[in-house]
């Protein structure tokens, strides 16, 4: 048997051994040249698609009612995996082609890639018949199996959780108006009634924190000046007195120092008696003619009487007038609610049994109980927690996508699908809930299903999370240069930036593989993975000072990587020489 070795170059750069065998064990056949690329086979998409070539030199003895087999098979040991079978009738063509041509036939084809055949063989088991006698050839070998780069993918899953609304300070505004009737200072009884009075009067009896208030007395402009100066400052002072009866009667011991309060009088509230001026049926003339006395520097008195003059009197504009004679309030602080400590607290007490279940429920507002359940770090008293909300709040998809999130994070498909399917009836399109159905779809390799999850998940809410999932789907289908893309939209996420380089050395962009790797070892400088493809990136540029400075690295980080990289076929060139031996026992 003679052997032929001959190199290809391929497109990218990459030379691959073509390995052709001659046969001549058999008198009445010569022989039959086999040759299959790339060579080594290749895993991409768990797969591994190849070309096979089968040529019967002309003169060889190959005539009709004669058939060539060769069955391509891969080998390992005591292994055999079948893979396909070629056959060459000569009665297909005709003798004078036999003689002068020979007969070449070449065919596609994959298979599904499974972990025994790495390290193993592709051959030919080849044999001839001739009028129903038949002889056994020699086996070939073809190609070794199988480079395997593209099962280095960093697959993690990476769930989405809902986001609680919950703040321990929220911030509050109350405003109110006290009206007063005309010459008078002391609040009407009827004041107390009004809705905004009451919201004020409901802040302070839950004790929530003040930060300030603020009261501002306000008389209409008519009448003497010193009899309204006198109303503006008791009117503030009446509401004032009120508010610090009612502080003290709920039982608040800070705030009751009148410097606490921000006050101001205004004796004659002409601002808002030129605001409302548009109301009145006074010709616009008239109009600026008192907008200009009201600008004037005139004597208090003075100007008060010339206005009126000009309105014909406080009657005709008394409807404008009345809603000056006011204390308008502001008070400022926070809702009292739970501390996070608080709610831990009755979170914890419930999940070691020391409260039940209601008790929870009762101690708890919705979103309190909510937050608590973020708060859990163990998945399974999370889960608890998550249950005890969704038997009264069983309508909040927040929820039911989380129990989901937790289940496709423990392995329990059917579950997860089930909580998840829940959340999407009734929220749906839900940025979270499609993410993480899609990883129940990545898990049972049902990968257009789960491609397309992540990418209206991506399209609802940009996450990295939905960004690096695609990215995994895209490279498991081999897919590279969109999950390149992918990954670069998964920002900071850990292995993000491995998995980017990773898929530009997939797609044969060894320069871009470089520097995302190298960018990964600077997030991660323990990142062993990271060190062992840039090291592959330097078997495949010929940098061996790259090859082996990362290869050393990634062996100190992951002892088990000397025995991977000792039989990975991307290093099938260095693999004798003393440097990278010595790479491998650091």
């Amino acid at each position: 048997m003679r052997v032929k070795a001959y190199y290809r170059q391929l497109t990218g750069g990459i030379s691959l051994l073509l390995s052709t065998s001659f046969l001549t064990n058999c008198a009445k056949f010569k022989g039959t040249l086999v040759s299959v690329n790339p060579n080594p086979l290749e895993v991409h998409a768990d797969s591994v698609r190849y070309t096979g070539k089968a040529t019967i030199p002309p003169k060889s003895g190959f005539r009709p009612k004669s058939t060539y087999t060769g069955k391509l098979v891969i080998k390992k040991g005591d292994q055999r995996y079948e893979i396909r079978t070629l056959t060459i009738s000569a009665n297909d063509y005709p003798k004078k082609q036999l003689k002068k041509e020979g007969v070449t036939i070449t065919t596609q084809g994959s298979f599904a890639f499974q972990e025994g055949m790495d390290g193993g063989m592709f051959v030919a088991e080849n044999s001839y018949e001739r009028r129903g006698k038949n002889f056994d050839l020699p086996d070939v070998e073809l190609a070794p199996c199988c480079i395997t780069t593209s099962r280095l993918v960093d697959a993690r899953p990476y769930v989405l959780f809902e986001q609680h609304s919950y703040v321990s300070r929220r911030n509050i505004t109350l405003e109110a108006l006290f009206q007063f009737p005309q010459n008078v200072h002391l609040i009407q009884p009827g004041e107390y009634e009004r809705q905004a009075v009451k919201d004020i009067v409901a802040f302070l009896q839950k004790k929530f924190p003040a930060t300030s208030v603020t009261l501002a007395g306000y008389a209409s402009p008519e009448g003497r000046f010193r009899r309204n100066q006198f109303l503006s400052l008791n009117r503030y002072k009446e509401v004032q007195k009120w508010l610090i009866e009612q502080m003290r009667k709920e039982g608040y011991k800070e705030y009751l120092d009148t410097t606490f309060f921000k006050v101001s009088a205004t004796p004659q509230d002409w601002e808002g008696f030129k605001q409302n001026l548009a109301q009145t049926s006074l010709p616009e003339n008239v109009r600026q003619q008192v907008i200009q006395v009201i600008a004037s520097n005139m004597d208090p008195d003075a100007k008060e009487q010339k206005v009126m003059q000009l309105v014909g009197g406080p009657r005709e504009v008394e409807f404008i007038l009345a809603p000056l004679r006011r204390t308008y309030v502001k008070l400022e602080g926070f809702s009292g609610r739970l501390t996070d400590g608080q709610i831990d607290s009755i979170a914890n007490a419930f999940l070691a049994g020391s409260l039940s279940q209601s008790a929870l429920l009762e101690s708890l507002l919705q979103e309190e109980l909510y937050f608590a359940t973020t708060r859990q770090k163990d998945n399974a008293k999370r889960e608890r927690l998550l249950k005890a909300y969704v038997s009264k709040y069983g309508q909040d998809h927040r929820a039911l996508n989380d129990l989901g999130a937790l289940a496709v994070q423990a392995g329990r498909l059917d579950e997860a699908v089930d909580y998840l399917n829940s959340a999407n009836r009734l929220t749906p399109n839900n940025y979270a809930v499609l993410n993480n159905l899609g990883l129940v779809f990545a898990a049972r390799k049902e990968y257009a299903q789960a491609a397309q999850n992540f990418q209206a998940s991506y399209a609802a809410r940009p996450t990295p999370e939905a960004a690096f999932n695609l990215g995994v789907i895209y490279e498991k289908t081999a897919q590279y240069a969109a999950a390149a893309e992918a990954f670069a939209n998964a920002g900071d996420l850990p292995a993000a930036k491995y998995n980017a380089g990773l898929s530009r050395l997939l797609m044969n962009d060894l320069a871009g593989a470089k520097v995302s790797l190298e960018r990964a070892i600077q997030e991660n400088p323990n990142d062993a993975l990271a060190y062992y493809v840039l090291a592959v990136v330097g078997a495949r540029s010929a940098d061996n000072n790259l090859l082996l400075t990362n290869l050393r690295r990634a062996v100190q980080l992951r002892r088990e990587l000397a025995s991977k990289a000792q039989s990975d076929l991307e290093f099938r060139k260095q693999r004798d020489s003393s440097e990278f031996k010595a790479a491998l026992n650091p």
